[in-house]
């Protein structure tokens, strides 16, 4: 009766820590302009619909905090609920993800100004210009009503983002005309749809496997971290994760889950190529997914072929129509340092200023060297996932270790985080997330806070929390590698593999382990 009453208290946990999250999203959405939504005109009955409350600096920080640390621990709450036993009924599930995602989409985005420069970019190519080569500076001093609300730190910047991302960025431009904040919403709209493709991916594929579907749904269909990454802050990311969820559906379920997926006909492998090549023009680091792909056909040149031929023609037809500068800038900013990246922990105990010729190899170096290590050290159940976890081991590895990171990246680990085994790397992810997330709030307004204790504690977690989170948590997952305890026991029930034979061999070769992560420099 107690272990009853545990697993019951931590389902409600769940429940009530996620509401009030997503909850107070949408309530400072809703609240209007402030240092954590961004400021646009209204748009007469279109969304976003807010008030104007003029939220004061802190309160807005105070709130984003807030639901920041309620979110993880709900989801955290979640899966423990899980693995003791906790089966809801994953409609009711579904049903709080469509609700979620409607009312982020109608209120206007918070956390990020990120949703302003698609809207100057999709303005730029609908007025028939390259957003490649002309940058919202332009567009601004063309007097152009959306160019007038283009974030100040990116005005000179063309856009980094894949051709498609510029596809969806040109089409809700066409529909919401000289108004930023319709346009807007059409981009909401474009990542809500994403979204419920993901949710209902993932619901498909793991069907059969009942605890690992509400686990799904934990990760990711009711994860305030993940809503606030795609739907609130509405980043692109969830665009390109879309397609590559739907890479893994055109694979089958039994390619997916099973331990030896066999052959893969050549009809699944050119319309899974086709789908990550979509992904990756949408933004470059999904090229990472392909990682699965490749391995499990690593025995047939064939299917490798098919499939990177689907994936070529589509980024060559994107890039193609995008025209020479969107691979100018894709390589031009092919990498980048952000303001929180964890190895300035190093070079600011050392004295030293940012070193930035050498960080992004430093970062090259260390993301083979994990990957390697992901690799060959895995946690229980994950080869038993063939095409799953050399996927995620290349974005554990790029993502743990690049010199350009953003939270909202972070929606490439939890896609292929779903299916494996509960394991200490469900805490390690969402440790993460939580350390990257403080250095993004309150997103909109991050100079001149007030009060002035207020900038000067923002400015210490940018420079010292968040760096320093982040490599905790790689070292986590070395030391996790190295020592082999990801579990404090065996976990039970049906998403727990069998084990696999010494005689079977190690995931990971050559080729295999040399894969490029794009470390793309963009706003988001």
């Amino acid at each position: 009766m107690r272990a009853e009453r545990l697993t019951r208290l931590a389902a409600i946990t769940t429940l009530t820590f996620i509401g009030l999250s997503i909850a107070i999203l949408v309530g400072v959405g809703a609240a209007g302009p402030s240092a954590g939504t961004v400021r646009v005109h209204r748009a007469g009955a279109w969304p976003p619909w807010f008030a104007s409350l003029h939220l004061a600096d802190l309160t807005v920080t105070a709130a984003l905090w807030v639901a920041l640390f309620l979110g993880t621990a709900g989801v955290a709450a979640g899966l423990v609920a899980v693995r003791r036993g906790w089966r809801p009924p994953v409609r009711w599930l579904v049903a709080g993800a469509v609700v979620a995602v409607i009312a982020l989409a109608v209120v206007p985005a918070v956390g990020s100004t990120d949703m302003l420069d698609y809207a100057a970019y999709g303005r730029i190519a609908a007025l028939g210009h390259s957003p490649y080569l002309m940058t919202p500076e332009q567009l601004r001093l063309a007097r152009d009503p959306v160019g007038q609300l283009a974030p100040y730190l990116w005005q000179n910047v063309p856009s980094v983002y894949g051709p498609l991302a510029t596809a969806t960025q040109w089409a809700a431009s066409e529909l919401g005309g000289r108004s930023a904040a319709v346009t807007i919403f059409w981009l909401k709209v474009w990542n809500g749809v994403a979204f419920a493709v993901v949710v209902l991916t993932l619901d498909g594929l793991t069907r059969t496997r009942p605890a690992m579907r509400v686990r799904a749904h934990v990760l990711w269909s009711v994860n305030p971290l993940m809503l606030w990454a795609v739907m609130a802050g509405g980043h692109v990311d969830g665009l390109a994760v879309g397609f590559a969820v739907l890479a893994l559906a055109v694979l089958g379920r039994t390619v997916v889950l099973a331990r030896d997926p066999g052959r893969i006909g050549l009809v699944r492998a050119v319309g899974s190529g086709l789908l990550l090549g979509a992904a990756t023009a949408v933004k470059a680091p999904l090229v990472l997914f392909g990682a699965g792909l490749a391995w499990v056909a690593r025995r047939s040149p064939r299917t490798q072929a098919a499939a990177g031929a689907g994936g070529a023609a589509v980024l060559a037809a994107g890039y193609l129509a995008a025209g020479r500068g969107a691979v100018t800038d894709t390589v031009q900013r092919g990498y980048g340092v952000a303001g929180d990246n964890l190895w300035q922990v190093f070079y600011r105990a050392s004295g030293f200023g940012p070193p930035f010729r050498h960080i992004t190899l430093i970062a090259a170096l260390a993301f083979v060297a994990l990957g390697v290590l992901l690799i060959r050290r895995p946690p229980p159940g994950a080869l038993d996932l063939p095409v799953i976890w050399p996927v995620l081991a290349a974005i554990l590895a790029w993502t743990y270790t690049s010199s350009l990171q953003r939270p909202w990246f972070d929606v490439m680990i939890y896609v292929p985080l779903v299916f494996l085994p509960p394991s200490r790397l469900d805490w390690v992810v969402l440790g993460r997330s939580v350390a990257g997330g403080v250095a993004y709030i309150p997103g909109v307004i991050v100079a001149h806070l007030h009060p002035a204790w207020l900038q000067s504690g923002y400015t210490t977690v940018v420079s010292y929390v968040a760096p320093s989170g982040r490599l905790l948590a790689l070292a986590a997952v070395i030391v996790l590698c190295l020592t082999g305890a990801w579990n404090r026991r065996r976990p039970s029930g049906e998403a727990v593999s069998q084990p696999i034979p010494a005689t079977a061999a190690p995931i990971g070769g050559p080729v295999e382990l040399a894969l490029v992560a794009a470390n793309s420099r963009m706003p988001g």
